[in-house]
């Protein structure tokens, strides 16, 4: 969200806060109702009460237009696959979308035989920052600590190699400790026997 959008909707909350304020004190008789009546008549009786009242309505209006038409909302928030960083040299534009980056963070990912699943999403904020999310399954032996900071360490190896661009955070969400797959277990089977044929 830009600076002019946020301060606007600032504005414009903080105007609606102390006017549903001032319209409950009347409501449950702490003013009286006269006292806004004075007020009222008192600010348009001013010399330039009336056009002050209708320019501060005015732009009360539009605001509220634009916050319900016109929202504004963060890449960062609303990222797809298609998004990506325009990267630009003497010989052209390069498109580098969030769904290359994604399937680059995949592909590490893959090479760590500890994880079982993952789910991957990439964000691209409005600054060209690469935020990587990751939700991941481990093997019961692994020691979560050391695995996910070798993750993330080799993740922006990866994409720092292949794209140059730098990941601003990777988040790793451990979802579950899973046992050894089926597949983990039969190699292990299988490397035992070898073993004990060559003995």
């Amino acid at each position: 969200m830009k600076f002019l959008d946020k301060l606007g909707l600032a504005v414009f909350s903080a105007i609606v806060l102390i006017l549903s304020i001032l319209l409950c004190l009347v409501l449950f008789g702490f003013i009286d109702p006269s006292i806004a009546s004075i007020a009222m008549n008192t600010i348009l009786g001013m010399q330039n009460g009336v056009y002050i009242t209708i320019g501060i309505s005015v732009v009360l209006i539009l605001l509220a237009i634009k916050c319900l038409f016109f929202p504004s909302w963060e890449k960062h928030s609303s990222s797809s696959d298609d998004d990506g960083i325009m990267l630009q040299n003497d010989n052209g534009k390069l498109l580098i979308t969030a769904g290359t980056i994604k399937n680059l963070v995949t592909n590490t990912i893959d090479e760590f035989k500890e994880l079982q699943g993952s789910e991957v999403s990439v964000n691209i904020d409005d600054n060209n920052e690469v935020y990587v999310n990751i939700e991941i399954n481990v093997t019961k032996e692994t020691v979560i600590k050391e695995v996910s900071t070798k993750l993330q360490n080799k993740i922006k190896e990866s994409v720092k190699k292949a794209t140059d661009l730098e990941i601003k955070e990777i988040n790793i969400k451990v979802n579950d400790v899973e046992k050894e797959t089926q597949k983990r277990t039969e190699e292990k089977v299988k490397e035992a026997k070898e073993k004990v044929a060559e003995e």
